[in-house]
């Protein structure tokens, strides 16, 4: 019979049931940049309009372009689309007119960068060593086919993948659970065999509702979004997709029951965790 305990030594737990088989990652902000690719080019956009715009106004402009993102269960239509981009111009101090042209000239920069890959750091290595381990790698992006083709010539470790689904797959993006469940029934996974990696709240979200392991990854360069990845309680949070293949060997051997917390990797590593016997594990 099977019973939690706390410990404080990994390699006291063993235990070869429910073992994560797989794992969904995002792709921008997770495997490729999405500050090159996405961010700045509209940043600098709206620079060009507002030379003065404060950090504290992007900021605030990412965030509610993240929240709306988290509204929506498909792909936003023109109207709303529009709607969005004046309440953040307003947001950003811009006028309705500043805001016209500052969306033709975004349009326009980030037609020009959307094929621009740059690989996060450590991403192609932790990609072939999960491989290498046996767990199957799954791509679930609101991206498109384009992109993505593009991305395999600097990461082509994506060529080995065992299913990419983009939004030109599925109707109804992330925070819509349509893609992760797709992936699941294609390759015969359970929820519990599943985990899945991304940086914002839309991929925790749809996690959630997959009914999967979730895992927030909150590059330093946008620590300002943590509160708002922490507010859909993910199981996990990293700053470094380097941080996966430990998080995952721990998973692998151990299971954390009932976790009703974020444990957060950003702070505390595991062991420090296992120490302070935060953590209830259920062992053979």
């Amino acid at each position: 019979m099977k019973q939690i305990k706390a410990i404080t030594n990994k390699d006291d737990c063993l235990n070869e049931d429910n073992k994560i088989k797989a794992v969904i990652f995002d792709f921008d902000g997770v495997l490729s940049s999405y500050y090159v690719r996405i961010a700045g080019p509209i940043i600098n956009s709206a620079k060009r309009f507002k030379p003065d715009i404060t950090e504290k106004q992007i900021e605030e402009s990412t965030l509610f372009i993240f929240s709306k993102m988290n509204q929506s269960n498909s792909k936003l239509n023109k109207t709303d689309i529009l709607k969005t981009a004046f309440k953040m111009g307003k947001q950003m101090g811009l006028s309705n007119f500043q805001t016209l042209k500052y969306l033709f000239v975004s349009f326009i920069s980030y037609f020009k960068f959307r094929k621009t890959i740059v690989p996060i750091t450590g991403a192609r290595e932790v990609i072939r060593k999960l491989i290498d381990q046996g767990y199957k790698v799954i791509l679930v992006t609101n991206t498109s086919n384009g992109v993505i083709k593009a991305a395999k010539k600097k990461i082509p470790e994506l060529e080995l993948f065992d299913l990419i689904l983009t939004r030109d797959e599925f109707k109804l993006m992330k925070p819509n659970a349509t893609g992760f469940l797709s992936a699941m029934k294609t390759l015969g996974l359970k929820a519990d065999e599943v985990i899945t990696i991304g940086d914002q709240a839309s991929d925790i979200l749809a996690g959630k509702r997959a009914g999967i392991k979730t895992i927030a990854i909150n590059q330093r360069s946008m620590s300002f979004v943590k509160s708002h990845l922490v507010e859909q309680n993910p199981d996990f949070i990293i700053n470094d997709i380097r941080q996966l293949p430990n998080l995952l060997r721990f998973l692998r051997d151990c299971i954390i029951e009932d976790i009703r917390h974020t444990i957060d990797l950003t702070e505390k590593t595991l062991q420090e965790y296992l120490s302070d016997r935060k953590l209830p594990i259920k062992v053979a």
